[in-house]
């Protein structure tokens, strides 16, 4: 390769921030992925030099994430070495044996050095549950970058809300999974620049066991181009709920409600039809066939297609964590939806706006959306004020400008980073100005 060839390779490769992952950012079927790519989209977007690397080899992405990835490189004995002094001090022990509990491959994290090195980043961002584990063996080898980890759902918080919904007998696996992140988040995250929730308590969890320096909520936001309304809306006797069908939360949600008000609707409207959509249904998913209108899908191409397709969306979450993506994605299609209490954990909702039905019992929820299939007018209402809703309050672009000035904070005002607004870059100047 020409040295002129090099050089602009070698600029390809920088960025100002830089997410890293343990495991492949595509397709975008759990929550890391979903938030990470698309802030990471956003930020391009706004004028931000923005990359993305991940240990697995991220594949058959769309044109424009394959643009921003970098290739993970095999780690160095010295990176290795590096790596190591990372996690060093009087709990090195413990850090070693957590990372082999849960089959972390150092060697293979380890290659962040160089990539670092490479990239030359102001700021790391690590996305997964693992990475206070990534980015603590990073930290010390480059202490004027600043190590933030998206946590987003925050794990123990996502493991205390599925302890509610299961029979004692079912508690020891799950207290065991609560005390090893606890102890993944205190012996790894502790000191870290900053860590990112995704609602006020996830947030507070995570400032409480944690221990990082620093503690920000960002909402998830939606791609609302991706996901916008159809012209006509459905007129049928139909519901869908969809989302992995091997994840707890998603499966509890069908269950209890297949079993609890479905049979209600069946019995008022006996052509009714409910579309369960999402892949690696589970045995007990695939056993709900049995109850007359229920149908389990699968995997389908494109979700849109079965969502729009359907009167009435649900979400009769019991348990789980952070933000429902597939809330945000319902809204941004104006489809009429019902949410339990829990579905609507940690959206942006204030007490004039009603974007959704809201549903505490099984009665309500067959009435609600008895309500739905029959008021035409009130389901257009609905869905108008529920695309509304989202483009206002739940857009990845105001996502990631909240993700820059939290970052912002970290750094004097001349190594700040800019977007492509003409208006801040001149607002900048002027306080920069002053400064000197």
């Amino acid at each position: 390769m020409h040295q002129l060839e090099l050089n602009k390779h070698l600029n390809n490769q920088t960025a100002d921030v830089l997410f890293l992952a343990e495991r492949p950012m595509w397709p975008l079927d759990q929550g890391f992925r979903v938030h990470g790519c698309n802030m990471l989209k956003s930020l391009h977007q706004l004028g931000i030099s923005a990359k993305v690397a991940s240990a697995e080899p991220t594949t058959d992405a769309p044109d424009w994430l394959n643009d921003l990835i970098i290739d993970w490189p095999n780690a160095t004995p010295h990176d290795i070495q590096l790596f190591h002094e990372g996690w060093s001090g009087p709990l090195s022990k413990l850090r070693h044996k957590a990372a082999s509990h849960q089959g972390i491959d150092i060697h293979r994290l380890a290659g962040a050095i160089s990539l670092i090195k490479r990239c030359k980043p102001k700021t790391v961002i690590a996305v997964g549950l693992h990475g206070p584990v990534l980015l603590k063996g990073l930290q010390q080898a480059f202490p004027r970058v600043k190590m933030i980890w998206y946590a987003a759902d925050e794990p123990i918080t996502f493991h205390l809300s599925c302890l509610k919904q299961e029979p004692i007998k079912d508690w020891p696996p799950r207290f065991w999974n609560i005390l090893t992140f606890a102890a993944i988040e205190r012996l790894f995250a502790r000191g870290l620049d900053g860590a990112i929730g995704v609602s006020p308590l996830d947030s507070k969890r995570l400032k409480r066991i944690a221990a990082v320096k620093s503690i920000h909520t960002i909402r998830n936001g939606v791609d609302l181009e991706y996901f916008s309304p159809k012209s006509n809306l459905p007129d049928d006797h139909s519901v869908v709920f969809w989302g992995r069908m091997d994840f707890e939360p998603n499966i509890d949600a069908v269950t209890w409600f297949a079993k609890n008000a479905w049979p209600q609707l069946v019995k008022r409207s006996p052509n009714a039809v409910f579309n369960i959509v999402g892949k690696n249904p589970t045995p007990a998913i695939q056993a709900l066939t049995q109850i007359p209108g229920i149908n389990v899908l699968g995997a389908v191409p494109d979700i849109r297609t079965h969502a729009q397709n359907a009167t009435v969306a649900i979400l009769p979450m019991r348990c789980g964590a952070g933000i429902k993506n597939k809330l945000l994605e319902s809204a941004a299609m104006g489809i009429p939806t019902i949410a339990s209490p829990k579905a609507i954990h940690g959206l942006d909702i204030s007490c004039l706006e009603k974007p959704f039905h809201i549903a505490h019992n099984p009665d309500l929820w067959a009435d609600h959306v008895w309500h739905l299939w029959h008021d035409t007018t009130y389901r257009q209402q609905l869905s108008q004020r529920s695309r509304q809703w989202v483009t206002a309050k739940h857009n990845w672009q105001d996502a990631a400008r909240e993700l820059i000035r939290y970052i912002n904070t970290m750094f004097p005002l001349d190594q700040r980073l800019l977007t492509s607004s003409p208006d801040q870059i001149t607002q900048h100047n002027k306080r920069s100005n002053k400064a000197a």
